[in-house]
C-alpha cells in the first residue's frame, strides 16, 4: 500500500480540482469556464450550493449561466474576493458563510464501539442500506420526502470516475442503517461527503463515528489528506474542528435575485 503524508497546506484550487473530479460521476453535472479565469458549476440537485460561479467576478455571465441551467444565481466568493456590489445587477440577496476544511487521515483512529457494525461498499453508487439513511436524516417528514426524491436517487445513480476510488460506509446498530459516510479518493487526497446520522439516532456520536472510520479508510486506500465542505459558524464546523479539522479556505457563497 502506498503511504503519503498529509500536507496542511493545501490550497483552496487544489481542493476544488479534486472535489470536481470526485463528483464528475455523482454531484457534478459540468462545468463552464468563465471568459476572464473561473467557472461555473452546475448539478442535477437544485440547491444553490451546488450550482454557481466559482473565481469570477462577472455577475452578468453568472447570471446567464444559472438562467440556461434553470437555477437561481449563485456565487462561491473566495477568501481574497469583495463581496459583491450591493447595487450591482443581480442583487445579492444572501451570504452564507462556508468552510473547506482538511487534516490527516488516520489507521489508528478508534473502531465503532460494540453494537455497532461497519460496511464498507467500494462501488460508485451506495446500497439500500447506506440510501435508507440519507432518506431519513431529517425529523420533518417533508424534509425527508425531498431527499427522497432527488438526492437519494442521484446518489443511486452515481457512476464510475477513472482514477477516483469511492468508499461508501454505513455503521449499522441491531441490523438497522443509522449513520452513512462516503470517501472519494484521488491520489493523495480523499473528499469526505455524505456524513449523516438518521434523525432518530441523532446526538449520540454516530456522526463522529463515521467520520473516524472514514478517516481509517482514507489511510489504508494510501491517501494523506482528507478535506471535506461544510457550513461555517455552526454545529458541524464545530464537530469537524473537534475531530481534528483545520480550515483552508473560507469562501462565502452568495445567492443572488433571479430577475
Amino acid at each position: 500500500m502506498v503511504r503519503t503524508e498529509f500536507r496542511p497546506e493545501t490550497d483552496f484550487t487544489t481542493l476544488l480540482n479534486a472535489h470536481l473530479r470526485m463528483q464528475a460521476g455523482c454531484y457534478v453535472a459540468g462545468v463552464e469556464p468563465a471568459p476572464a479565469g473561473g467557472c461555473y458549476v452546475w448539478s442535477a440537485l437544485p440547491e444553490p450550493g451546488f450550482n454557481l460561479a466559482i473565481g469570477t467576478r462577472d455577475l452578468g455571465w453568472m447570471a446567464a449561466m444559472a438562467r440556461r441551467h434553470g437555477r437561481r444565481p449563485a456565487r462561491l466568493a473566495l477568501d481574497d474576493e469583495a463581496p459583491a456590489d450591493p447595487d450591482a445587477e443581480p442583487a445579492c440577496l444572501a451570504r452564507y458563510p462556508t468552510r473547506w476544511m482538511v487534516r490527516g487521515s488516520d489507521a489508528s483512529e478508534a473502531a465503532p464501539p460494540e453494537g455497532i457494525d461497519l460496511t464498507v461498499e467500494t462501488a460508485p453508487a451506495p446500497g439500500d442500506a447506506f440510501l435508507s439513511v440519507c432518506g431519513d436524516l431529517y425529523a420533518e417528514p417533508a424534509f425527508n420526502a425531498v431527499a427522497q426524491a432527488v438526492f437519494v436517487p442521484l446518489l443511486a445513480a452515481a457512476r464510475a470516475v477513472p482514477g477516483v476510488e469511492t468508499r461508501h460506509l454505513t455503521l449499522s446498530e441491531a441490523g438497522v442503517p443509522v449513520a452513512c459516510a462516503s470517501l472519494y479518493r484521488a491520489g493523495p487526497l480523499a473528499g469526505l461527503y455524505n456524513v449523516g446520522t438518521r434523525a432518530s439516532r441523532q446526538g449520540r456520536g454516530l456522526g463522529a463515528q463515521a467520520t473516524r472510520a472514514a478517516l481509517r479508510c482514507a489511510a489504508e486506500t494510501g491517501a494523506g489528506t482528507v478535506f471535506l465542505q461544510c457550513v461555517g459558524e455552526g454545529p458541524v464546523e464545530r464537530l469537524y474542528r473537534r475531530l481534528g479539522f483545520t480550515v483552508a479556505a473560507s469562501p462565502v457563497l452568495e445567492v443572488f435575485d433571479e430577475s
